[in-house]
């Protein structure tokens, strides 16, 4: 990993630390096209937000895109910024061949599930205490064109 990806990293969990490093760490070297981080421009390049996602191919299912994490600042949300971050990640996994994208959020957060539910994305099942609390799986799968014999 070069020096000012190193940086850039530090410069992520310092100011948004609901990870710990090593999350950061193994995303960025397992799934590097699959984690993009947004910053304002200027010189000081504040953090507005991240998505880290990882590549799931297995024998036994489908293959599929899995978004790890997405958080926007707080100062920056509304904006359109989750929505873009998502979009960019649902495109990266359709490229590598998922058939879908999942994810799992807290069922207390519901200005998330409004956005998941307004970009496709549908209740796949609840999972008690799968945080403190329980959880969403939401699930949008990807188009795929049928070819007719």
């Amino acid at each position: 990993m070069s020096y000012q990806k190193k940086v850039k990293l530090h410069n992520v969990y310092a100011q948004i630390c609901f990870y710990s490093l090593t999350f950061f760490v193994k995303h960025l070297s397992q799934f590097p096209g699959l984690s993009q981080v947004a910053e304002a421009p200027g010189p000081d390049g504040r953090l507005m937000g991240y998505i880290f996602g990882q590549y799931q191919l297995k024998k036994t299912q489908e293959p599929y895109g899995h978004v790890a994490a997405l958080t926007v600042s707080p100062e920056y949300r509304r904006l359109g910024l989750a929505t873009a971050l998502m979009d960019y990640f649902f495109t990266v996994s359709d490229l590598k061949g998922a058939s879908y994208v999942n994810l799992f959020m807290r069922t207390s957060n519901q200005a998330a599930y409004q956005l998941y539910t307004s970009m496709g994305y549908a209740h796949r099942q609840t999972i008690a205490d799968y945080y403190p609390e329980s959880a969403y799986e939401l699930r949008k799968y990807v188009p795929r064109h049928m070819e007719v014999q």
